[in-house]
């Protein structure tokens, strides 16, 4: 089982790292940019076109420190395009998620408040994700998927091509509010059907199944 353990962990940092990352896009102007809407293509989309989005300084307001000093000066211009703009969710906000998620707060989240950079009050903190964050974010995941697949019915049963692509599908559309990807489903179903095929317990191996979903970037950062 600790074999199974270290793929999952793997697997569960390949779909972090592949994270369809946002995108921080500017508001330009009617006709400012290339390939802007027109009457034929009010959409303004060009599949063939690549444009490099940048937050240009001169975008913002210009503030001013003592001796009249611009404070913004010699920062440079920040380039977004491909960049990966995700952060990791405070820890103020995971009991939030995997209540929605799961229908419980796992214990072992609250006794690791401190690994996810728990504030003290009226104070905040950005989490930094690390190996140690992972690993523990993976076991409080797999406590929360515990209990979701041990009070539902549709997890009684060991897991098939229908029923793993069907829950695989349908816990990732909610713990990413968004729809995943034929990629990432087949991800969530390689721990389902191959992965965890050894382990002789029904409920632990959809834990484990799910607890992929909840330690992807799509549920731990934003």
């Amino acid at each position: 089982m600790k074999s199974t353990i270290g793929l999952l962990m793997i697997l569960a940092a390949s779909l972090v790292a592949c994270g369809k990352a946002p995108k921080h896009r500017s508001s330009p102007t009617v006709g400012s940019v290339p390939n802007g809407p027109t009457d034929t293509n009010p959409d303004g989309k060009d599949p063939s076109a690549s444009t490099m989005l940048t937050c240009s300084l001169t975008d913002g307001r210009a503030y001013k420190g003592f001796g009249n000093v611009n404070l913004v000066a010699g920062r440079q211009t920040e380039v977004a395009k491909d960049g990966d703009r995700y952060r990791v969710k405070p820890y103020t906000a995971l009991s939030g998620e995997y209540m929605r998620v799961a229908g419980a707060i796992p214990a072992s989240l609250t006794a690791n408040a401190a690994t996810f950079a728990a504030a003290p009050d009226r104070w905040y903190t950005d989490t930094q994700a690390s190996a140690v964050t992972l690993f523990t974010s993976y076991r409080v995941a797999y406590e929360a998927a515990l209990t979701l697949a041990g009070t539902d019915s549709k997890y009684a049963a060991a897991p098939t091509e229908e029923t793993a692509t069907a829950n695989c599908t349908a816990v990732a559309r909610q713990a990413w509010n968004r729809l995943p990807s034929p990629e990432e489903v087949s991800a969530c179903k390689k721990v389902a059907l191959v992965e965890t095929a050894a382990e002789t317990d029904i409920k632990a191996r959809w834990a484990y199944t799910l607890a992929s979903v909840l330690t992807a970037a799509g549920f731990l950062a934003y």
